[in-house]
Parts: structure tokens; C-alpha cells; sequence
């Protein structure tokens, strides 16, 4: 979980995972922009989703990219993919839950065996 993670490190995992999604945006930005947004992406983690897996942000990340239309990467930008994978495990979760296994993809069916419930 993210909130067992040391903030320094956390920090160092999203400057790595800002400079794999600029790379993949197509997109160049100076060192200090780069730590700016690592460390942005930090405080929305602890702040916001501190019960997500690592594995649930870098796939957040993942489907951002390939998935939305949002090219341009911000903290708005980041805040909008992390809540979409949260939405995507609540619903997976309760699909679990309630007998729907059927419709849970095989994605969300690796994040919630990760993941436990998001508050």
C-alpha cells in the first residue's frame, strides 16, 4: 500500500513512472518539471490513495495513456486516471461480491487480488 511506503522512496517511483508516461506521451520535459510532477503525484497518493497498490497506480498510468484522451500530463490529469482505476476495482469489487465474477476483465481481476478494498 502506498501509505506503507517511504515518502522518499514513493518519490523516487513516481519520478521513474513521470518519466516512463512522458516517454510514452511523446512528450519532453526539463529534469525540474519532472520532479515537480513526481513529487505532485506523491502528495495525491498519500493524500487520496493511500490504500492503492503500486500495482494499481502504474496501471492507472498504463490505461491513461493508451486509453483516454488526455495528452498532456498534470495533476488534474493524474488525479482523473488514479480515480478511474479506483472506480474500475470498486466495481470489480462489487461484482465480486455479488456474484457477477462474469463480468470483472482479467485486469481488475489481477488488481483486486492485490488490492484490498479502496476507502
Amino acid at each position: 500500500m502506498i501509505k506503507e511506503i517511504d515518502k522518499g522512496k514513493l518519490e523516487k517511483k513516481c519520478l521513474h513512472l513521470i518519466g516512463k508516461t512522458l516517454v510514452d506521451l511523446g512528450q519532453v520535459k526539463p529534469a525540474d518539471e519532472k520532479v515537480v510532477l513526481a513529487k505532485r503525484l506523491s502528495q495525491i497518493l498519500i493524500t487520496r490513495y493511500p490504500k492503492f497498490s503500486w500495482q494499481a497506480v502504474e496501471q492507472a498510468f498504463d490505461d491513461g495513456v493508451l486509453d483516454s484522451e488526455e495528452f498532456h500530463l498534470c495533476g488534474k490529469t493524474m488525479n482523473k486516471w488514479l480515480y478511474r482505476i479506483k472506480k474500475m476495482i470498486w466495481e470489480g469489487w462489487y461484482n465480486e461480491q455479488h456474484g457477477a465474477k462474469h463480468l470483472i476483465d482479467n485486469k481488475t481481476k489481477a488488481l483486486l487480488n492485490n488490492q484490498k478494498l479502496i476507502g
